[in-house]
């Protein structure tokens, strides 16, 4: 316990210049650390940020926000959005069958067009309702939205112009079984498998 307190202290501790929301920030996440992950935390040389968001948090990291840290905390597509593909990652912590861990699903959402400037397999930027950024959030979920102009495709074809992937949705059911209109290859990035955020039910 006493170890506990120290490591909660020196983290969340503002220091000189550093403001009271700050500092309640870092308790705010030191507490959201210990239900979700305290023998990580505690047991392992690992930040409170990194107990509650996994691998690869930050903006410039390659990865696409999830949903709910940007869609007023709900883990869906945002307004004007479609599924436009989807991958799983093994061995997840955060999908568990029998005690084991086991694939977590990753959907990426995409903007519909406005226009059809600039349509190949995207549209033009002018066409999108977002930008690409990172999200103005005080949660370790700083991965950029609306930036990755990229499909996996299984999932509405018809729909052949997009804009960029502007976040991610996650569950523990294949989206095949979700959707209607996603089909069932699989692709996989297992580095994902423990990626998450805040915002999220970890029972997805």
């Amino acid at each position: 316990m006493t170890r506990l307190l120290d490591k909660a202290v020196a983290w969340a501790d503002p220091g000189e210049g550093r403001g009271r929301r700050d500092f309640l920030s870092k308790v705010t996440m030191i507490a959201t650390a210990l239900v979700v992950s305290p023998f990580d935390f505690v047991l392992r040389p690992m930040t409170a940020y990194a107990a509650v968001c996994g691998p690869a948090p930050g903006c410039n990291d390659g990865y696409s926000a999830f949903c709910c840290t940007i869609n007023r905390g709900i883990n869906n597509c945002p307004p004007g959005h479609f599924v436009g593909g989807w991958w799983r990652a093994s061995g997840s912590s955060y999908c568990l069958v029998n005690g084991q861990a086991s694939s977590r699903y990753y959907i990426d959402c995409h903007p519909r067009c406005s226009c059809t400037s600039g349509c190949g397999n995207f549209c033009s930027s002018s066409c999108w309702p977002c930008r690409c950024s990172c999200p103005d959030t005080d949660t370790c979920d700083k991965r950029h939205a609306c930036c990755a102009q990229f499909r996996y495709g299984q999932c509405n074809t018809q729909i052949g112009c997009s804009g960029p992937v502007t976040c991610r949705v996650v569950t523990c059911v294949p989206p095949y079984q979700l959707y209607d209109n996603c089909g069932s290859t699989t692709l996989s990035d297992n580095f994902t498998a423990n990626q998450t955020a805040p915002c999220l039910e970890h029972s997805a």
